[in-house]
């Protein structure tokens, strides 16, 4: 998905509040395994590690914004709201509001039954993306689409 090749580009980094130094990232995130697969790719697990990634950096950032803003909370109540703040659904609300469904690459199977709308795909690619976010530009990017989309 290089950029002379995909011109909306600028649209989702636009969203995302951050234009990346290495696209490929960004382009590794957005590209399911379907995609992969049906482009005969034989590494399809770039994606899968930056959704990794991305979920243990999206749950550092929701844990030190809740220690900064809520002083006065449990622990128990600081997890429970973090848990809510970081779930599936959660994270296909915030995808949905980004329009990312409409940036993933999908394998034509995946993308006929739906899969732009799946809520765990969704969920899934959001969490690919903040950790393309932060190999690119570390916390502050991270930090800046919590602030704009959470």
């Amino acid at each position: 998905m290089p950029s002379e090749s995909w011109p909306e580009r600028e649209e989702l980094e636009a969203r995302l509040g951050h234009v990346f130094q290495q696209p490929e990232r960004l382009e590794a995130a957005l590209t399911h395994r379907s995609y992969s697969a049906e482009a005969g790719r034989p590494d399809a697990s770039e994606n899968q590690r930056l959704e990794f990634l991305g979920d243990a950096i999206l749950g550092a950032i929701v844990a030190e914004w809740l220690v900064a803003h809520q002083a006065h909370w449990r622990e128990g109540t600081l997890t429970k709201v973090r848990s809510r703040l970081t779930n599936s659904a959660a994270l296909a609300r915030v995808a949905r509001q980004v329009e990312l469904g409409r940036f993933l690459r999908l394998g034509r199977g995946e993308d006929r039954s739906g899969g732009r709308h799946k809520g765990a795909l969704l969920a899934d690619a959001l969490e690919a993306v903040l950790g393309a976010l932060w190999l690119d530009g570390g916390l502050e990017p991270v930090r800046r689409f919590f602030a704009r989309w959470f």
